[in-house]
């Protein structure tokens, strides 16, 4: 920004249409099956995989692009690697963001990857379609540079020390409040921040004193009003990489006040309207009613800008990494980004509407994902793949040819644990296709689907599983959940299907989400289920009493051995404390292959609390 004039034209104004359905297959592949091989046997394996799965979440793929659930491809290599040889077919119906794909393709096997999310397979595509490195970051650099004045018109501020215009790096918002005590309003950022010497330690508080009429109230429940600006992060004439931060001052509030009242992005952006949903429920009674109202003005000015300048990129193969470099950015650049004190901002699996926002810089939060992207096409785009991907539900795999594939590994949905045709449709809307969520085998009161319909849809895709599957070759599932409905309904549908768990383990990828740290219903390790074909229909397991197989289950493991239960929380501040998700994982990877779970995280907790094993936990504290 040039002295104190705004200017806001951004663009040339042209909507650049966005084609990808044909070569990416947002849509059934007609080519899904073309890599298997009917006639090749598969590799004769006698007994499941046995040793423990570790793999961490810090690699170059993994950071490349969110998505709700990812399985770290390092684990599943060693998977494939047991159950498969070079040029064999692995398959994953329920693909996700394709963590299958990579480590099948980086062994030299054949993938086939489908989900029945089109957001899902597009990220799918481009992890598993790497191109070099250079010329990657050659577009990039083309693209920030068109994006410069847009850069100075959006994202300008002035640093307090020298006066200089700087390019804004965030800019927190916080909600005013009312309390419920005297109905006066407040900005909840004056009153709840507490920041510490040790920036891991800030936080938000939950309960403070009111500043207008002194008395204590906790900010859960209180009425929201709007969002003020409350703080302003930038770089200028502190050394190295150090901030600057500072209230806004009256160039800020300008540059705002200008914003609101200029028109809308000239460039095109979806306007969606957010379907009634678990997930999209709180969004919509604050507001945030179609996919436009998720951005602040000036950050959905950005990624229009930036979503135009991508399609338009003539080559195609560059074209999709621009365009996925923008969905990476995914909620970080909306108004459902938190503010951390320590930085940056996750991406969950809710549109959480928080009481602090933190708006980034659309602008410098592209040019660092992409960064990081490219770090992962440098380590990988040497490597030959071959590899389908299509957008189709697992329960029709119509492509595949009878007993046409050699391995299958898959984590299908959780049960209630995510709803992802919900969670997705900020992508999708931005890519012009939805899900079809009549298919979506998940747990959702407003889909009208419960458990038996979770279960049902599950046997339909374990049965098309069943039905390419090679004889003699092996179904490995990643299952996590804290219900035992859940736990009862996945062993129901693998029966039901044909199958039969002859082995499992759990699965530890070492650093676990936040949610896993803190959630009192969270279980932080995943289990993986072997299976192999079956009779139709037959349950394998031996009916026994959960509760019965917990005690004894505890008596056994639990003598001498407390310190293995011990959960340390590496990214929050708390003590270490009993592990009581470890326990409960161990305990399903014992029962399930014999009987069928009906007992809950919750529950085997209480279990835990009130037997023998109580003055072990009293030991630990």
């Amino acid at each position: 920004m040039k002295g104190e004039q705004l200017h806001l034209t951004l663009g040339s104004g042209k909507s650049h249409e966005f084609a990808v359905r044909g070569e990416l297959h947002l849509r059934p592949n007609p080519k899904f099956g073309s890599l298997c091989d009917l006639n090749r046997p598969p590799k004769l394996v006698d007994a499941p995989f046995e040793r423990a799965i570790t793999a961490g979440k810090n690699s170059y793929v993994y950071d490349a692009h969110t998505y709700h659930t990812k399985v770290p491809p390092q684990g599943i290599s060693s998977l494939i690697e047991h159950y498969t040889r070079p040029n064999d077919v692995v398959l994953d119906p329920f693909c996700g963001s394709g963590m299958t794909g990579v480590a099948a393709t980086s062994l030299g096997r054949r993938a086939l990857l489908s989900d029945l999310s089109p957001a899902a397979v597009f990220i799918s595509y481009n992890l598993n379609t790497p191109i070099d490195q250079d010329i990657y970051l050659d577009a990039i650099r083309a693209i920030l540079n068109d994006c410069q004045v847009a850069e100075e018109n959006l994202y300008s501020t002035h640093c307090r020390t020298c006066t200089k215009i700087v390019p804004m790096l965030y800019m927190v918002w916080s909600f005013g409040l009312i309390c419920n005590r005297c109905g006066k309003e407040f900005v909840l950022w004056d009153v709840a921040r507490s920041e510490r010497p040790n920036i891991r330690e800030s936080k938000i508080l939950a309960e403070f004193d009111c500043p207008h009429c002194g008395e204590r109230i906790k900010k859960r429940g209180l009425e929201r009003t709007k969002r003020y600006p409350v703080s302003v992060g930038y770089r200028c004439c502190q050394s190295g990489l150090k901030e600057s931060t500072a209230p806004p001052d009256e160039f800020d509030l300008r540059l705002i006040d200008e914003l609101d009242k200029s028109s809308p992005a000239e460039n095109w952006y979806p306007t969606d309207q957010f379907p009634d949903g678990v997930n999209t429920r709180q969004p919509i009674a604050a507001g945030i009613t179609s996919v436009d109202k998720a951005y602040t003005p000036r950050a959905l000015r950005a990624m229009s800008l930036l979503w135009s300048l991508a399609s338009a990129w003539p080559e195609e193969k560059i074209r999709q990494k621009l365009l996925f470099t923008v969905t990476s950015l995914y909620q970080r650049v909306t108004v459902f980004s938190e503010f951390r004190f320590w930085g940056g901002s996750g991406n969950t699996a809710n549109y959480n509407v928080p009481a602090i926002m933190n708006e980034q810089n659309v602008f410098t939060t592209f040019e660092r994902k992409a960064k990081t992207i490219s770090w992962y096409f440098r380590e990988a785009a040497a490597k030959p793949r071959q590899i389908e991907v299509s957008t189709q539900s697992a329960t029709c795999l119509s492509q595949l040819r009878d007993k046409s594939v050699d391995y299958v590994f898959t984590d299908p949905p959780f049960g209630a644990n995510i709803n992802y045709s919900e969670m997705n449709f900020l992508w999708e809307s931005w890519l012009r296709i939805k899900t079809d969520n009549r298919q979506e085998a998940i747990v959702n009161k407003v889909q009208g689907k419960g458990y038996e319909d979770y279960q049902a849809l599950l046997i339909e895709a374990f049965l098309e599983i069943r039905r390419v599957l090679k004889d003699e070759s092996w179904l490995t599932v990643v299952f996590h959940n804290s219900s035992e409905e859940a736990w009862s309904a996945i062993q129901a549908s693998l029966y039901g299907a044909g199958f039969r768990i002859v082995g499992t383990q759990t699965f530890d990828k070492q650093h676990g989400t936040f949610k896993m740290f803190v959630s009192d219903n969270a279980v932080g390790y995943d289990l993986v289920l072997h299976c192999q074909k079956a009779e139709y229909g037959i349950d394998h397991s031996v009916p026994l009493d959960s509760r019965e197989d917990a005690y004894k289950f505890l008596e056994r493991t639990m003598q001498g051995n407390e310190e293995n239960f011990r959960v340390k929380y590496l990214h929050v501040t708390r003590a270490d404390e009993f592990d009581y998700r470890r326990l409960y994982a161990n305990w399903l990877r014992d029962a399930l292959p014999r009987t069928q779970v009906s007992l809950s995280f919750e529950d085997f907790k209480k279990i835990v609390d009130g037997r023998t094993t109580k003055h072990l936990l009293t030991r630990i504290a």
